[in-house]
């Protein structure tokens, strides 16, 4: 995670959590349920259905959607992720009222995560402490202007084990970034990688911003392509778990699955056609490049792989409607691309839960 990433993370935590007093609201829930737990026979219990509701409230309200693969995984690191948001809700109400728990082991639980927030609002403090005086949430030291920082994380079966997954991915790629950088009228150099990390291997690129535009816009396409074909296929899965006698029906719904793989690309390569504005007469090679592009890149996050944005820094006082209309659909795209991937990420657990 580079530096202004982490201090941009301080701040949505201190404008989403802290602001509006997440840490302070499990607490207040966690100390009525303390004096129940410890009150004696004669003494009425004390209700906490208004504390209870104002978290909820507060925790229904936050989403991670600005967020990076990289902050969202700080956040799991620091034991706090499903403690917020939609998850944050499942759990309380799980907690209080569908795991039929008695009122000390709901209390310990609401204090175990009351704990962990607090963990997490010194840790965040240490953050800025450390670092804000030492570096400001400044792109310019990276990224040159109209750039944006770009991730792709080779994992699953689309990780590098060996050279050969190396020239694979590498060309690839090669591929992606060409036909994609060729449709905006750039290069395979405009996609400059200048960075790494080890373990799963993750590269980290500048790209200019029409080609990181165009790059979101692909990806956020393609992952409701691979959603629709991923509903599709666990209907075949659940088919066979049925072990009916007819095994046309799942046969027919694989058949269905790759026409949806193959018209989706194809729309996919039309849509970005007209978007970006290639002459359809003239413009066969950059038609081919981009094609190739679109099944690879498809391929690359069916496979388990991860292409992941930074959104640039808005400047103070910046409306939205003074941006470039090329960034707001960045910014936009951005945003959905989380949506989608939380989608999938739910069908998936679906499909793991079920023994699919």
């Amino acid at each position: 995670m580079q530096i202004d990433e982490l201090l941009k993370l301080c701040k949505w935590f201190d404008e989403n959590v802290k602001k509006v007093k997440i840490p302070q609201k499990y607490q207040q829930l966690h100390q009525i349920m303390t004096q129940n737990t410890n009150a004696r026979n004669n003494q009425p219990h004390q209700p906490f259905e208004s504390e209870k509701e104002a978290l909820l409230s507060s925790l229904s309200l936050l989403n991670f959607k600005v967020l990076s693969l990289e902050q969202i995984a700080l956040l799991e690191k620091l034991e706090i992720k499903n403690f917020l948001g939609n998850a944050g809700v499942d759990i309380i109400e799980d907690t209080l009222y569908r795991n039929s728990l008695d009122i000390a082991a709901a209390t310990n639980k609401i204090g175990e995560i009351s704990n962990k927030l607090q963990t997490a609002v010194q840790r965040f403090d240490q953050f800025k402490t450390s670092f804000s005086g030492l570096y400001s949430i400044d792109e310019s030291e990276i990224l040159e202007p109209d750039q944006i920082f770009m991730r792709i994380y080779f994992q699953g079966n689309s990780a590098i084990k060996n050279v050969a997954d190396l020239k694979r991915l590498g060309t690839a790629w090669y591929d992606i970034g060409r036909g994609i950088a060729m449709a905006n009228g750039g290069h395979p150099q405009d996609l400059q990688v200048i960075g790494a990390q080890k373990g799963s291997v993750i590269l980290e690129l500048a790209v200019a911003a029409g080609i990181a535009t165009s790059l979101s816009t692909i990806l956020l396409a393609g992952l409701k392509v691979t959603e629709k074909v991923l509903g599709v296929l666990i209907k075949v899965e659940e088919l066979k778990a049925m072990k009916l006698s007819n095994k046309k029906i799942a046969e027919d719904l694989i058949a269905e699955a790759e026409k949806e793989k193959t018209e989706g690309i194809k729309m996919i390569v039309e849509e970005t056609i007209n978007q970006i504005g290639i002459n359809t007469k003239n413009g066969g090679d950059k038609i081919a490049s981009l094609e190739k592009s679109v099944k690879k890149l498809i391929e690359f996050t069916e496979n388990g792989g991860k292409v992941d944005f930074i959104q640039p820094n808005q400047e103070e006082g910046e409306e939205e409607k003074n941006e470039r209309k090329e960034l707001i659909e960045f910014r936009n795209n951005c945003t959905e691309i989380r949506t989608i991937e939380n989608k999938i990420k739910f069908i998936e657990h679906q499909k793991n839960k079920n023994n699919f």
